[in-house]
């Protein structure tokens, strides 16, 4: 296929159009790579100067994402988050017309250190439930997340977990306990290879790291997490209220 060069349009833009009607409609998917400039200057009918500035405005635009010595990639877009929601991951992935799904990586009852007793206000040696999972997104592997729950209140929580993907949804349904709000701290850490090989990515690539506790409507502590996101996969937003409103 070449360019229209009767166009009105200069041929880097009609390139530019045709390289985003491809993506939209898969013929480059998300994550993948271009094909060489000069390749795409051969297809296409043009030069090499032509095809680099419609790749640079694409990657301005962020479309595209460009690697030193490697080429020109798919920019995957990324999951929106609620950063202080406390709706479940299957509700949100659901809502968004995903579909969720989970690994349980581990399931393991241990005695409450120091750290748990405290958080669950509890003594140190109580059973706590330690369940670490790898959340997917349409199969793909989303977020990996340990959480600790609190025995004494919610007991042979270990057998129910497998049965279902959403946690939050056993508590309610198994003890009548429902999340009312959280508290959660963001930093940014790197993969280790542990991590790397779950998510499929390069040791020390940048994740986004969350800590929460979550609370019941009579402020007692429900569980603890630490969640671990890929930052190109996830933007985290900040809903504070109606317009207009302190």
């Amino acid at each position: 296929m070449k360019l229209n060069v009767s166009n009105q349009n200069p041929l880097y833009l009609q390139l530019k159009q045709i390289i985003k009607e491809d993506i939209s409609r898969g013929v480059y998917k998300a994550g993948q790579k271009l094909p060489p400039e000069a390749e795409i200057g051969k297809t296409y009918g043009v030069s090499r100067i032509t095809v680099r500035r419609a790749i640079t405005d694409l990657v301005e635009e962020g479309v595209l994402h460009s690697q030193q010595g490697k080429g020109s990639y798919v920019r995957e877009l990324k999951e929106k988050r609620e950063l202080i929601s406390v709706g479940s991951f299957s509700d949100m992935t659901t809502a968004s017309g995903k579909t969720p799904s989970n690994q349980i990586l581990s399931n393991l009852i241990i005695d409450a250190d120091e750290k748990l007793a405290e958080t669950f206000r509890i003594a140190v040696g109580d059973p706590v439930l330690k369940l670490n999972r790898l959340l997917f997104i349409d199969n793909e592997p989303f977020i990996i997340e340990t959480s600790y729950f609190p025995l004494a209140h919610m007991p042979d929580l270990e057998k129910y977990v497998a049965a279902s993907s959403s946690t939050y949804q056993i508590l309610k349904s198994k003890y009548g306990i429902e999340p009312a709000y959280s508290d959660k701290t963001l930093e940014v850490v790197l993969a280790s290879d542990y991590e790397s090989g779950l998510f499929q990515c390069d040791r020390g690539t940048p994740l986004y790291l969350i800590d929460k506790i979550t609370y019941d409507k009579q402020d007692r502590p429900l569980h603890y997490s630490q969640s671990q996101y890929l930052t190109s996969k996830v933007i985290f937003t900040i809903h504070t209220g109606k317009r207009g409103s302190d």
